[in-house]
C-alpha cells in the first residue's frame, strides 16, 4: 500500500505486516505511525503473507563449554573413585603420570559429547510423530489450503517447532506457497537433506580427533616409560646388592608406565569408538526418516496442477476466451497502475533528492565563501606578523652593530693603552742599561783598560753608537 510521508511528503509502499505500526520514511528518516484502518480489502488469497519464520539453532554440533564441564566433572570422580582401588586397577590411572590423566579426560569428554547427541537425537524423534498435515485441513496441499498448513505449524509448541523435520517442512510449504512448483519444492527439499547430511557429519570431527589423540598419547607415553627405564640402567659397580636392587625397581617401573600407558589408551580408544558408531548410526537414521516423510508424506500432497488446468482450459475451450480476456485485460489495469505508482512514486522520490542536492549545493557555497573569508583574515594577520618580524629584526640589527662599534672602540682604547705603557717601559728600561755601561765604563777607564762602546736610542726598538 502507498501511504505519503507527513513529513517530507514522499510516497511509501508499506508492507502488509507494518499496519499499525510506527515506520521511519527511508527518504528524511521521520517516523510516523501507519493507520491500520487504511488497509485496503482483501483480494481474495491473490497477496500471500509474507511470513518471518524464527530462529534456528544448531541442531548437529552440542555446546562445547557444556561438554567440557562435564568432561572434567566426570574425569574427576572417576580418578576419585580409583582412590581406594589405588593397589589394583586404580593404579593404571593415577600412579602412571600425567598421559594416563590426559587419555581418561580425552574419553569421558567424548562420551559427554555423545550424551548431549543422542538428547538432541532424541528430541528430533520426537518431532517426527507432529500431525503435520491434520485432515481437517485438506487431503492436498495446492495454492489455496497451503497457507492453512502453514499456520498449523507455526501452532507447533516452541520445544519442538525448532527441528529438523518441522523447519525442513515449513521452509518446502513457504517456498511453495510462492511458486506453487513442485520440481522447485522437491529440489529444496534435495538440497536441505544434503546440507543437514553434512552438518551432522562434521560435529563428529572433535571426537573422532579425540580417538586419534588417546592411542597417539599412549604411544608417548611408552616412550616416556622407555626412556625412564634405559636411564635407570647403572653402569658402576653391580656387585653393591642396594644398588642393584634400586636399578631394578627403576627398571621395571620405568618398563611398567611405558606398558599402561599404551594399553589403556587402546582400550579407551576402542570403548569410545563403540558408542561413537551407534551414537552416529542414530541420527543417520533419523535424518534419513526425514528424508523419508519429505518424500512420502509431503510431495505426493503437492498439487501444482490447478493454475496449469485454468491456463489449458482456456486454451482447448473456446467459450473461455471473454474469460481469457477479461483476466488479461485485468491484469494489464493491475500492471498500468503499479507502473503509475511507481512512476509517481520514483518523481517524488528525485524532486527529494534534487531539493537535497541545491540545499547541499548552497551549503557548499557558504562553505566556501566562509573559508576564503577566513583564508584573507588568515593571510592578513600573517601579513602583520610578518610585518612586526620585520620590524624587530631591523632593531635587532641596529642594536648588534651598535654592539660591535662600542666593542671595536673599546678594543682600541685598549691597545693604544697597552702599547704606550709597553713604550714607556722600555724607555726606562734602556735608560737603566744606559746608565749601567757608563758605570762600568768609568770604572774601566779608572784600570786602565778600554771602554764599552756607549749605546744610543735609535728608536722605539733601536740602538744608536
Amino acid at each position: 500500500m502507498l501511504i505519503t510521508c507527513p513529513h517530507c511528503q514522499g510516497s511509501l509502499d508499506i508492507a502488509p505486516e507494518l499496519y499499525g505500526h510506527t515506520v521511519e520514511c527511508p527518504l528524511c528518516n521521520g517516523k510516523f505511525d501507519v493507520d491500520a484502518s487504511e488497509v485496503p480489502a482483501s483480494d481474495g488469497g491473490s497477496v500471500k503473507p509474507k511470513r518471518t519464520g524464527w530462529k534456528e539453532k544448531d541442531h548437529a554440533n552440542v555446546n562445547f563449554l557444556l561438554s567440557l564441564g562435564i568432561g572434567t566433572a566426570a574425569t574427576v570422580i572417576f580418578l576419585g573413585l580409583m582412590f581406594p582401588l589405588r593397589g589394583s586397577i586404580g593404579a593404571i590411572f593415577l600412579d602412571r603420570g600425567w598421559v594416563n590423566w590426559a587419555e581418561t579426560f580425552l574419553f569421558f569428554w567424548g562420551l559427554a559429547i555423545l550424551g548431549l547427541k543422542v538428547k538432541q537425537n532424541t528430541h528430533q524423534q520426537k518431532a517426527t510423530l507432529l500431525n503435520l498435515f491434520p485432515s481437517n485441513l485438506g487431503d492436498q496441499v495446492n495454492s489455496a489450503t497451503v497457507g492453512g498448513f502453514i499456520d498449523n505449524i507455526y501452532q507447533i509448541p516452541e520445544n519442538l517447532r525448532d527441528t529438523l523435520i518441522v523447519n525442513r517442512i515449513r521452509k518446502a510449504l513457504e517456498l511453495f506457497e510462492i511458486r506453487n512448483s513442485n520440481s522447485e519444492t522437491e529440489s529444496f527439499l534435495g538440497s536441505q537433506s544434503d546440507f543437514d547430511a553434512n552438518r551432522s557429519a562434521g560435529s563428529y570431527s572433535l571426537i573422532k580427533v579425540f580417538l586419534w589423540a588417546i592411542p597417539i598419547l599412549g604411544f608417548i607415553g611408552t616412550v616416556m616409560g622407555l626412556s625412564v627405564a634405559v636411564g635407570s640402567l647403572s653402569m658402576g659397580d653391580n656387585s653393591d646388592p642396594d644398588a642393584l636392587k634400586e636399578s631394578i625397581n627403576n627398571l621395571t617401573g620405568g618398563l611398567g608406565v611405558a606398558f599402561d600407558t599404551t594399553l589403556l589408551g587402546l582400550i579407551l580408544s576402542m570403548f569410545l569408538s563403540f558408542p561413537l558408531s551407534a551414537v552416529q548410526k542414530k541420527e543417520d537414521e533419523t535424518l534419513t526418516l526425514i528424508d523419508a516423510f519429505c518424500s512420502e508424506k509431503l510431495l505426493p500432497k503437492l498439487d501444482d496442477t490447478d493454475l496449469e488446468a485454468k491456463k489449458k482450459g482456456w486454451l482447448e475451450n473456446p467459450d473461455n476466451v471473454p474469460e481469457l480476456v477479461k483476466s488479461l485485460a485485468d491484469a494489464h489495469e493491475t500492471f498500468l497502475k503499479n507502473l503509475n505508482n511507481s512512476t509517481s512514486q520514483l518523481n517524488e522520490s528525485a524532486q527529494f533528492i534534487q531539493n537535497q542536492i541545491t540545499e547541499n549545493q548552497k551549503l557548499i557555497q557558504e562553505f566556501h565563501a566562509a573559508l576564503a573569508n577566513n583564508l584573507g583574515v588568515a593571510v592578513s594577520h600573517v601579513i602583520e606578523t610578518s610585518g612586526a618580524m620585520n620590524k624587530q629584526l631591523m632593531e635587532s640589527q641596529q642594536v648588534a652593530v651598535q654592539s660591535l662599534s662600542e666593542a671595536a672602540t673599546r678594543v682600541g682604547k685598549s691597545s693604544a693603552e697597552i702599547l704606550n705603557k709597553s713604550e714607556t717601559q722600555l724607555q726606562e728600561t734602556f735608560n737603566h742599561i744606559a746608565t749601567g755601561i757608563d758605570m762600568m765604563n768609568q770604572s774601566l777607564k779608572k784600570l786602565g783598560e778600554g771602554q764599552i762602546p756607549g749605546t744610543k736610542k735609535k728608536g722605539l726598538f733601536g740602538f744608536g753608537g
